[in-house]
């Protein structure tokens, strides 16, 4: 008789990760980890607010453009479209 348990099949065997080959890091645990939603977005809002408040000086300071507020209400809504964007697509992409 043979003992069928000391015997392992090839998914059983622990597996070793190739020299050189890469590791995904685990997850950030504690609250770090859930400090960090609220820091981008807050660091996001500053980026749009200093990008608007730009676009309103130059159009203030270069009365040909047309209407400053108007230009600077798009520019801030092209940053918040493409932002959108890009956030939907990692969204995608990520599951």
């Amino acid at each position: 008789m043979t003992n069928s348990s000391s015997t392992q099949t090839p998914s059983a065997q622990p597996q070793t990760p190739a020299p050189g080959s890469l590791q995904p890091y685990p997850a950030p645990a504690g609250p770090a980890a859930a400090a960090l939603l609220p820091l981008l977005i807050l660091l996001f809002i500053l980026v749009v607010l200093v990008i608007g408040a730009g676009l309103l000086y130059v159009t203030i300071a270069h009365p040909t453009l047309a209407t400053p507020l108007t230009v600077a209400v798009a520019g801030v809504t092209l940053v918040v479209t493409i932002a959108g964007v890009i956030a939907a697509f990692l969204a995608i992409t990520r599951r």
